[in-house]
């Protein structure tokens, strides 16, 4: 059946990149840019004048927006830890160790009944400081989670995309192979029928491609019992084969080809409908840069 938007009707996401959102903001910075110009009767209740508000707007503004991006990082770690791997521990899914301020990753645990162990490492949107991982050598599960917080106006598919690639082209630098991306997304993320965020996952090959390994092979739905447990505690979703499960797993599909000197080519597509795909390029295997650049 032909949807309108298969991103919004289908799979639940907010479209954060329409023009009705863009003529909002545009008249939220107008409002703030002119309020001391056109309604200085508003701050006769406070102890500054509209003058004050005029002179110093733009400090203020950029003040705030250092505020907030400060905040982001702590309050990322805490959201995982409470939203998913507390409520976890305490149904005997898993155990875990909080590591911060002591081993540059954030969580490791095990789960409790494949007793594999893990690695998660928490970023927000842009997962910046990604290039200082420094990863377990027991770990049998990698990883990562981006705690989306900015409402930039992108749309959906762009914002699950320029938090994938980063962490494809870590994988490929530091000879680690993170096996799960995990995406929540509140600001566009679909939601429960209570009103949950709902993550997004992305599986990558169980290991990265290589000259020695081109095309790697992909896990199973069978294979991703991590992901069963985190759809259930956070969504209340019992099955991850299950249509609202498979809405929400991405299979990221890479291979090594020697053509142009070595390319990673990648497909990504959603699990429940494959027509649901990510805009992806190759990458130049002989020419992948750093992470942090």
């Amino acid at each position: 059946m032909q949807r309108d938007d298969p991103w919004t009707e289908y799979l639940g996401f907010t479209d954060l990149g329409t023009e009705e959102r863009e003529e909002t903001i545009a008249e939220i910075k107008k409002l703030i840019q002119s309020l001391g110009k056109e309604h200085p009767e508003i701050f006769e209740d406070y102890k500054i004048d509209a003058g004050d508000y005029q002179r110093e707007l733009k400090d203020a503004i950029f003040s705030l927006g250092g505020t907030f991006r400060q905040s982001h990082g702590a309050e990322n770690e805490d959201i995982v830890r409470n939203i998913f791997l507390n409520p976890a521990r305490e149904a005997s899914y898993l155990s875990f160790t909080d590591q911060r301020g002591s081993e540059r990753i954030d969580f490791k645990g095990e789960l409790t009944d494949s007793g594999q162990v893990f690695a998660m490492d928490v970023k927000g949107g842009e997962g910046q400081s990604i290039g200082h991982l420094l990863v377990p050598a027991n770990t049998d599960l990698l990883m990562l989670w981006s705690e989306r917080n900015a409402r930039n106006t992108k749309s959906p598919a762009s914002r699950l995309n320029e938090v994938i690639n980063r962490a494809v082209r870590w994988g490929l630098n530091q000879a680690e192979d993170p096996q799960f991306m995990i995406i929540r997304d509140p600001p566009a993320g679909a939601r429960t029928d209570d009103g949950r965020v709902i993550p997004d996952v992305v599986v990558f090959p169980m290991e990265y491609p290589s000259p020695e390994n081109p095309s790697p092979e992909m896990p199973s739905l069978g294979d991703l019992g991590f992901i069963e447990i985190l759809f259930e505690v956070t969504a209340g979703i019992e099955n991850a084969s299950s249509e609202a499960g498979k809405k929400h797993i991405w299979w990221h599909e890479m291979e090594y080809t020697d053509d142009d000197g070595g390319k990673i080519h990648k497909q990504i597509y959603n699990a429940a409908d494959e027509s649901i795909r990510l805009r992806t390029q190759p990458i130049d295997y002989s020419r992948i840069s750093d992470v942090g650049n």
